[in-house]
């Protein structure tokens, strides 16, 4: 995972999970940065 600045579009958030990742390995990675973003935005620690 990455933050690239691109001119014009401000920060793009990259995930490039490899190509092997299981199911439940991705949906537990999604599962986590849901939590994270929302922790974030709702102001939680």
């Amino acid at each position: 995972m990455n933050i690239v600045q691109l001119p014009g579009m401000g920060g793009v958030f990259r995930i490039a999970p490899p190509l092997t990742i299981t199911e439940d390995q991705l949906t537990e990675g999604l599962d986590l940065l849901e939590d994270s973003l929302e922790a974030v935005l709702t102001g939680a620690r």
